[in-house]
């Protein structure tokens, strides 16, 4: 059983000071997490980070190893551990499943839990004790598939109170980050404000009609598989609730989102 969905941003300034504070990002993950944390008895994310080919990994295992997958930052960012449990029963049942409803999903032994599943549970479930499955994108088999991989998320024949998230940018520009950008381009906040209209109306379809000039603009991070993910497990009729949506250096959005089935 499906508890809890949210998409949730996943940036190394979540993890230690990198020259800018995002208290409000910070506190919506917070409230969040003590929202869920006493109905919730596994963890199902989706990251980014977490990329395979010709179909879905799943670190099944019993134990997680942190990935720090980021680089150039300062020393203290590495220093941070989040070590909370796999779940390998439930792993197995997960990859069991999506065969069985002919989506390819197998067993990924050389990866762990990277920044882009952990940086924000670190805010969401402190304690590290709730279980972890982290999923990857597969980007050559479509976006559908993420849908359809959402959808078994709610199925009756898992036996959990499972909280379902993924996480990404809708504005993923490091490029202007890189140079130092004065302000994010106007495509990129054109989309955003699509995004963010989207979520307060209910209606998928304007996400992904959205016009493919201030698509590129805003380069959503994962190609936007993250938040396909989402719209299979809370289905096409939701409610949507924007607990933050900070920007980062001109380049970045830590759009946080709460969906409940309508």
């Amino acid at each position: 059983m499906i508890k809890a969905i949210a998409f949730v941003p996943n940036s190394p300034s979540l993890i230690g000071n990198i020259g800018v504070d995002h208290e409000k990002t910070v506190k919506a993950l917070e409230s969040f997490g003590r929202g869920i944390e006493d109905g919730v008895d596994a963890v199902i994310i989706m990251t980014p980070h977490f990329q395979t080919s010709g179909g879905f990994g799943i670190v099944d295992t019993p134990e997680l190893k942190q990935i720090f997958d980021y680089y150039g930052f300062p020393p203290e960012l590495y220093k941070v551990k989040y070590e909370p449990p796999g779940d390998a029963e439930l792993g197995e049942q997960l990859i069991k499943l999506g065969n069985e409803n002919h989506i390819n999903i197998g067993s990924v032994g050389n990866w762990g839990l990277d920044h882009g599943a952990w940086s924000p549970l670190l805010h969401i479930f402190k304690d590290a004790a709730v279980p972890v499955i982290p999923i990857s994108i597969c980007p050559d088999i479509g976006a559908q598939a993420h849908v359809e991989l959402g959808r078994l998320m709610g199925s009756s024949t898992i036996k959990r109170n499972l909280c379902i998230l993924a996480s990404g940018s809708l504005v993923h520009r490091l490029d202007l980050f890189q140079r130092g950008a004065s302000e994010i381009p106007p495509g990129a906040r054109e989309y955003l404000e699509t995004c963010i209209s989207a979520f307060n109306e209910g209606k998928w379809g304007k996400i992904w009609d959205a016009d493919p000039d201030i698509l590129r603009d805003a380069s959503p991070e994962g190609y936007n598989l993250p938040l396909r993910f989402i719209q299979g497990a809370v289905g096409e009729k939701f409610r949507a609730t924007i607990l933050s949506n900070e920007i980062e250096f001109n380049a970045a959005s830590l759009t946080t989102v709460k969906f409940d089935e309508a």
